[in-house]
């Protein structure tokens, strides 16, 4: 099972109520967080105090972060990095931590040789890339030798548009694959499964063979047994195995990256998390600024074949967003979610997506 706790929902600044991107995903390989916006660690600490307080046992716990993912270097995704990259050394963390996110290769040479600088305007390199900025943090306070615990700085070459495994893996049962998107600097959405579960095992064949509790408990622990002579296989009682629970978060991105075509992922996403900075008639400048719309949005999730849309990164200028619902419905069949800060979603294990809507006292949950 799968939960995305989306705590900013907001492009570029604080708007309407809404704080600038990141995302608490709880997994069943442990805590990670998708881009740490302004404050996040703040959010994450009331977002897990309001959790606690409306009686869920769900949790978003700064300790208990294995990984972070960066989508991109744009400082509305990563300046509340260092602040609880800190916090975390001052709680006396001892556990390793893993930031990784996209560069290139030519950024990556630059930082190694000039570390901390800033690449020359005309060098062709965003002075954003995560490469130079990973070099530039670590010049002012985040060296390995100063910490309680050590941090994997990891930079994940974007060599063409082609979605591809991620070389490091650091939430264990859970494949993340990193999907390259188009924001005018090196930028990708990743994409996480886990393995699905078994089939539900058959109990009525079972009695119905007259087989002891001894057999069947060796049957429903996946072992083959001999009755008569005769070999019972333990997948003939097991049901259809359950669907692999799915999700991709987009980052920022124009329409278009091939990474969103399903052929081109390891399986069609349960949940798109997309950014739609803009409805249809901005749709000039969304492609100007490498941005997407709500349309944009829901092709693809239509491309990549996912189960529900739930949108999120809107421009300030957008107070009412219920013109974005009605906007992707029009380019895509399936459930269509407006996401607020707080919100969270939950892919089960049967591949049910449920959609945590925020309310005063708790929250409400919807069955998408």
């Amino acid at each position: 099972m799968f939960e995305l706790h989306v705590l900013g929902t907001s492009s570029a600044r604080f708007a309407h109520g809404r704080s600038v991107s990141g995302s608490v995903l709880n997994t069943p390989g442990g805590l990670a967080l998708i881009d740490c916006g302004e404050g996040m660690q703040k959010r994450m600490m009331d977002h897990n105090r309001a959790l606690k307080s409306s009686g869920l046992e769900n949790r978003t716990r700064i300790s208990r972060i294995r990984a972070i993912f960066l989508t991109h270097g744009h400082l509305d995704h990563t300046w509340g990095l260092l602040p609880l990259l800190q916090t975390l050394d001052l709680d006396g963390r001892q556990n390793r931590m893993v930031v990784m996110g996209p560069s290139t290769r030519a950024a990556i040479d630059w930082a190694t040789q000039h570390p901390g600088e800033a690449p020359p305007v005309d060098s062709g390199i965003s002075s954003t890339d995560l490469a130079i900025l990973f070099s530039q943090w670590q010049a002012i306070g985040t060296k390995d030798e100063d910490a309680s615990y050590t941090i994997d700085w990891v930079l994940i070459p974007i060599d063409d548009d082609q979605p591809f495994k991620s070389p490091i893996q650091p939430l264990e049962g859970v494949t993340v694959t990193i999907v390259p998107t188009h924001h005018g600097v090196p930028s990708c959405g990743y994409h996480f499964e886990s393995k699905g579960g078994v089939g539900k095992f058959d109990i009525e064949k079972a009695n119905e063979m007259g087989l002891s509790k001894g057999q069947i408990g060796q049957l429903a622990q996946g072992k083959d047994i001999i009755i008569d002579d005769e070999s019972l296989s333990a997948d003939s009682f097991r049901g259809e195995p359950q669907p692999s629970p799915s999700l991709l978060v987009s980052g920022d991105t124009a329409h278009g990256p091939v990474g969103f075509n399903a052929e081109k992922l390891p399986s069609p996403p349960r949940l798109l998390l997309h950014e739609a900075t803009f409805l249809a008639d901005k749709q000039e400048k969304a492609t100007q600024y490498y941005h997407s719309t709500a349309a944009d949005a829901a092709r693809h999730a239509t491309s990549c074949k996912a189960s529900v849309l739930a949108l999120t990164h809107y421009s300030s200028r957008f107070k009412s967003l219920s013109s974005f619902v009605s906007e992707a419905r029009e380019h895509f069949s399936g459930p269509v979610a407006v996401t607020l800060d707080g919100d969270w979603f939950e892919i089960a294990t049967d591949g049910n997506v449920f959609h945590h809507v925020r309310v005063e006292n708790g929250w409400n949950k919807k069955n998408l």
